[in-house]
């Protein structure tokens, strides 16, 4: 069986507060001193590094070092991690995440390790591909393009695939790498998504602090909810939901009202219905056609927010799920 040999890390409780690992593997030495100095100026959190199969990365770590104290991320893609456990020890690299796909062995790592360990994955695999981790791993890195080359663009269905990880794993910190942009990062930010990794694209805009500040404050598009739930409402089974007789229901309009609960989304979601102590986080039900800024704007005026939404089709049957940046679980 699989085991790693740190603790759980703290969940993360501000998630409005995007927070930006840059992507530096890639720079050309040339380009290295001006480019860590116009991010470090822009307020990254990490410098992330990638390694397949090499130990040139420790070397890049090393020069890197000089100029800048802001803390390092290593994203290793190997088959053992166990010949890069010595470069490991002599780093000044904070975390570790370690690319679940690419092992060919059970994952033990040592004790000594300062660095937080943490595991990587495709965001399209199973969610219960993770599960042996989910007790000792410190983070999840979840890829939404090829692991280690930048440039990918986020396809639309990735939404999806990290609201699944956010709902069975609620208490993880999770961190989503591979072609997020503003309009991205808003969604992952509603959705309570702490941490992303940007590349190329931190250099494309007018300036770095205009790219990572939008990055961080861009507001939500007029996606549409349906563009960006989970369509497995079945998934909250094996949550034993608690629901209140009455649920507040949003329309496409930002109108709220309060519905009575059905008998029929009460069997889609193996739940039932409570006078009294329901579920431990607030659910509120919303069309499915909404847009997402309306649908945020509205939520924000809520004296208790809504940790899921459940969405609703114009025959009023259940059709998916989003979870919020509330939502712990």
């Amino acid at each position: 069986m699989h085991t790693l040999g740190h603790p759980i890390f703290n969940p993360v409780r501000n998630f409005q507060n995007m927070r930006i690992s840059a992507s530096v593997s890639s720079l050309h030495a040339r380009d290295l001193a001006p480019s860590v100095a116009l991010l470090d100026k822009a307020g990254v959190n990490f410098f992330h590094l990638d390694s397949i199969e090499s130990r040139e990365i420790f070397a890049f770590e090393r020069r890197l070092r000089g100029f800048t104290k802001t803390p390092f991320d290593l994203h290793l893609i190997t088959s053992d991690p166990i010949k890069y456990w010595d470069d490991i020890r002599q780093s000044s690299i904070s975390e570790i995440t370690i690319q679940l796909e690419s092992l060919h062995s059970p994952l033990f790592v040592p004790e000594d390790l300062k660095p937080k360990v943490g595991i990587a994955v495709l965001a399209s695999r199973p969610a219960e591909f993770f599960k042996p981790f989910e007790k000792s791993a410190t983070t999840l890195l979840l890829m939404t393009t090829t692991p280690g080359h930048s440039g990918g663009k986020f396809q639309q269905e990735q939404f999806a695939n990290i609201m699944r990880y956010r709902i069975l794993y609620p208490h993880l910190p999770v961190t989503v790498d591979g072609g997020v942009i503003p309009t991205v990062a808003s969604v992952l930010t509603m959705m309570g998504i702490p941490q992303i990794v940007s590349g190329s694209y931190l250099f494309k805009g007018n300036s770095v602090q205009e790219t990572v500040t939008n990055l961080r404050t861009q507001d939500l598009t007029d996606w549409r909810m349906d563009e960006v739930l989970l369509p497995e409402p079945e998934l909250l089974k094996r949550f034993s939901l608690r629901l209140p007789e009455m649920l507040p229901y949003l329309n496409s309009n930002a109108e709220i009202t309060e519905v009575p609960v059905k008998n029929d989304w009460l069997d889609a979601l193996s739940a039932k219905t409570v006078a009294d102590n329901p579920s431990p986080f607030p659910v509120i039900l919303v069309d499915e056609t909404i847009q997402l800024n309306a649908f945020q704007a509205k939520i924000n005026t809520l004296e208790t927010p809504p940790h899921m939404a459940l969405t609703l089709n114009s025959a009023g049957e259940l059709t998916g799920i989003c979870c919020l940046a509330a939502y712990k679980g």
